[in-house]
């Protein structure tokens, strides 16, 4: 027997992604970056203004005398002024817009590519999930797991789960917002002539007021693959189910089952 034949295969096999899919990935960086310069250019511009016209309205109140409130008020008018930075960002809408279909056709491209990779395998049946810009395959009968992510340079890799996954884990967030509402009831009063005739009723007495706090919980489920190929250093995987714990928990159960870290 020679010695290839006793050498153990490789863990994992690394596919170049698509030229389509590399071209997706390349427009999607460039409009994040001509977001990024729009948004920094829009962003100095409006610091600059801002801060010209506070400077001339410090010096202007320090000229007519005031030596303590001209600064003191030129900080407050710089602070108020902030609140017109919201309005400016408009000015960078159309390049976030950009960015965003960018960003949802890299994704269906990534979807396609990674569909067409694992139809190309003779691995058996399989499952496969596509969250949050990845996506993740799972042969149970070969007991091999795909994974198509930016971790991995967004190339196929088609991996042997047992001697990669080390831990699987769904991952738990709550995030709790209040409303407060405010109801008051006025009380009513008699009004009486000079004689202590009756004359009419009319509101303007005591108040009550009782307030209402409603609490709302909004839990979000993340599934955590915690991957180590050979030769490389580990790294963790996550896929967002938003608040579908059960679906979240079926694909941590299937790739424990194929690892075999679960009997």
């Amino acid at each position: 027997m020679s010695t290839q034949q006793l050498a153990t295969p490789p863990d994992t096999t690394i596919t170049p992604t698509s030229d389509s899919l590399r071209a997706a990935l390349e427009r999607q960086a460039q409009a994040e970056l001509a977001l990024h310069a729009r948004r920094r250019q829009v962003s100095k511009a409006f610091l600059a203004v801002q801060t010209g016209y506070c400077l001339y309205l410090m010096l202007k109140w320090i000229w007519q005398g005031h030596y303590i409130g001209g600064p003191i008020y030129a900080v407050l008018v710089w602070g108020l002024l902030m609140f017109l930075y919201y309005p400016v960002s408009l000015l960078w809408y159309p390049r976030q817009r950009a960015f965003e279909q960018a960003c949802r056709a890299a994704d269906a491209e990534r979807m396609e590519a990674g569909k067409a990779f694992l139809a190309s395998q003779a691995l058996g049946p399989y499952r496969w999930v596509s969250r949050g810009g990845r996506m993740l395959g799972v042969f149970p009968e070969s007991r091999a797991l795909y994974l198509l992510a930016p971790e991995v340079g967004d190339r196929h890799l088609l991996m042997d789960a047992a001697r990669v996954v080390k831990q699987v884990s769904v991952d738990e967030q709550a995030t709790t917002s209040s409303t407060s509402k405010t109801t008051t009831k006025h009380g009513w009063r008699n009004i009486y002539g000079p004689s202590n005739s009756f004359i009419a009723v009319i509101g303007g007495g005591k108040s009550r007021s009782t307030t209402t706090t409603t609490h709302k919980t909004v839990r979000t489920f993340t599934l955590q693959v915690h991957l180590q190929c050979e030769g490389q250093a580990p790294f963790w995987v996550q896929l967002p189910f938003a608040d579908d714990w059960q679906e979240a928990r079926n694909w941590q159960l299937l790739i424990e089952q194929v690892a075999g870290l679960r009997a």
